[in-house]
């Protein structure tokens, strides 16, 4: 499986038609279908984003806040339940954006290079080394306008990943 992942800025109003899809059905063919604002692709750089801000635990939760909502934290939509291993889909809600947003517009790289190489590299699983910061910190740092983007519209942002 390729484990790419990427954001979506989206409205209220669309928010509330994938909510009334069943969870099976909030996949890539119905997210792909819907009326976005706004996306950012980060490839496969969510997992070490997320581990990094969250102190090397890939899990969904809201600690510690903001960083924990950049990637896995914020509302479930899809996979936290039995069978729904194979597509991840988390909604943050407008005032976590703007969170998320501040959070990441203060953020260096000097700080994140901290965040990152306290990992835990069994955790990890893939060498934590340069390269790998450096891939991680562009995805990062470069997803800056997005949120920006999105927390001056008032959006609601979506993390989705296939497994």
């Amino acid at each position: 499986m390729s484990c790419l992942g990427g954001f979506r800025a989206i409205t209220k109003e669309e928010l509330e038609k994938l909510r009334a899809v069943s969870r099976e059905d909030r996949v890539p063919d119905y997210l792909d279908e819907m009326d976005t604002v706004d996306t950012y692709d980060v490839d496969k750089s969510w997992d070490a984003m997320h581990r990094a801000l969250c102190g090397s635990k890939l899990e969904f939760g809201d600690t510690p806040a903001p960083g924990c909502w950049v990637v896995l934290g914020g509302e479930v939509l899809r996979g936290d339940r039995k069978g729904e291993e194979d597509y991840l889909v988390v909604c943050k809600s407008p005032e976590q954006v703007r969170q998320v947003d501040r959070f990441l517009q203060g953020m260096t790289e000097e700080a994140f290079r901290k965040l990152y190489f306290s990992m835990d590299p069994e955790a990890y699983s893939y060498p934590m080394d340069e390269e790998d910061f450096e891939y991680t910190w562009a995805y990062l740092s470069d997803s800056r306008p997005f949120w920006r983007r999105a927390a001056e519209k008032g959006l609601w942002v979506l993390f989705d990943v296939d497994q």
